[in-house]
């Protein structure tokens, strides 16, 4: 994962190449474990995250050597908002970051509200919203996913079988109204996560294989004491349509990562893709 200079702002064509590849790491979270059962997890961890309940199986956690086109399975459409920017507090930033992980030279953090509309069986469409911090571990520079809601009982259990900070919302919805994309995630009757996009450019369609994104996940998931390292690559050619602009994100104010984004409410570099294309997972145990 290259490393970013960003002292004062995202370069927002670097940062637009980068939304492609974290967004197919999200979409391919679920990509080799979809079928492995269902996770109770029913409201949102907070500095603490359950294990998925002993009960319940995992889904299994070994990589599959079938080829794309065999598996029954696909994400073939997302879209999504994406924002990036330096954390307004680095206290805080340092105290959300486990202790496992170290701090990067420049902090950075990434809300997404993403949907996944054109799935293939047996999944279903499903949205996804997700807080990123990045952070550096045994010196190498990634991502730890602080918290990642879904409106899926599956996509839930896939992703937290592999250490993803997941649980599942009361409802995730990603709307345009008037030029303006609203992406937002409910949760115990409020607002947990809204992220409001405005265009500030034209579409730019480009086609390519994309590159490989890190992330580090604990397991239990939020929790520890375990490492995975989690690697999504394109799986052939991906087409994505990106439209720079900007965005006010807006935490619930009982969120723990709220204190990360401007109190001000200021306008920051966002992004609105629309992706066609796969991708596969790779994952391995590093604790």
């Amino acid at each position: 994962m290259q490393r970013w200079a960003v002292p004062q702002r995202i370069t927002r064509p670097r940062m637009a190449a980068w939304a492609m590849i974290m967004a197919l790491a999200t979409a391919a979270s679920l990509l080799l474990v979809a079928c492995g059962g269902s996770d109770d997890e029913s409201s949102p961890p907070a500095t603490e995250a359950t294990a998925t309940s002993p009960s319940q199986p995992h889904p299994t956690l070994a990589p599959t050597a079938t080829s794309q086109s065999e598996r029954p399975w696909a994400f073939l459409g997302t879209r999504l908002i994406r924002t990036a920017f330096p954390p307004a507090d680095l206290a805080l930033y340092r105290s959300l970051l486990p202790d496992k992980f170290d701090m990067p030279d420049q902090p950075l953090v990434v809300v997404t509200v993403a949907d996944y509309y054109d799935v293939t069986f047996p999944l279903v469409p499903y949205r996804e919203g997700y807080v990123l911090l990045q952070c550096e571990y045994q010196g190498r520079t990634g991502w730890y996913t602080y918290t990642m809601p879904v409106d899926d009982e599956t996509a839930n259990a896939g992703g937290r079988a592999i250490g993803f900070n997941k649980y599942v919302a009361d409802q995730i919805t990603l709307e345009e109204k008037d030029g303006v994309w609203t992406g937002r995630v409910v949760h115990g009757g409020r607002t947990v996560m809204e992220v409001l996009f405005s265009a500030e450019g034209e579409p730019v369609t480009e086609t390519g294989a994309g590159e490989t994104s890190v992330l580090f996940n604990l397991m239990p998931p939020g929790e520890g004491p375990g490492v995975i390292e989690v690697k999504s690559s394109p799986s052939g050619e991906q087409t994505t349509t990106s439209t720079n602009g900007s965005a006010r994100v807006k935490p619930g104010p009982d969120e723990p990562w709220a204190g990360l984004v401007d109190p001000q409410g200021s306008a920051i570099w966002a992004v609105f893709q629309e992706i066609r294309g796969n991708s596969v997972l790779e994952w391995s145990e590093l604790e």
